[in-house]
């Protein structure tokens, strides 16, 4: 069934209290989301630097916690391209 939309929970790492997911038919470049349900939402942008790697979607993320997202990202840059590669296919060939 072509243009089923997936979403994928991000298996590079975890971070206790956030929901970390890609969406399938998301647009380039690479990324994921981020939120603290209620407080914040964030798309970052893995494979830039850590200076432009977050984009704001909504709230005000914690300090803490965007040092440990960036500094997780950085450290699983292969494990995330590898599933954000794997998921676009896997939806194209749908």
């Amino acid at each position: 069934m072509r243009g089923k939309i997936i979403v994928a929970r991000v298996t590079a790492f975890e971070i206790p209290g956030l929901t970390i997911w890609f969406w399938s038919n998301d647009h380039e470049p690479p990324h994921f989301h981020v939120k603290r349900r209620g407080e914040w939402e964030i798309k970052v942008h893995f494979l830039m630097d850590a200076s432009s790697m977050v984009e704001i979607v909504r709230g005000t993320p914690s300090r803490k916690d965007l040092k440990q997202i960036v500094l997780l990202s950085e450290q699983h840059r292969r494990e995330l391209l590898e599933q954000w590669q794997n998921l676009r296919e896997s939806e194209q060939a749908e």
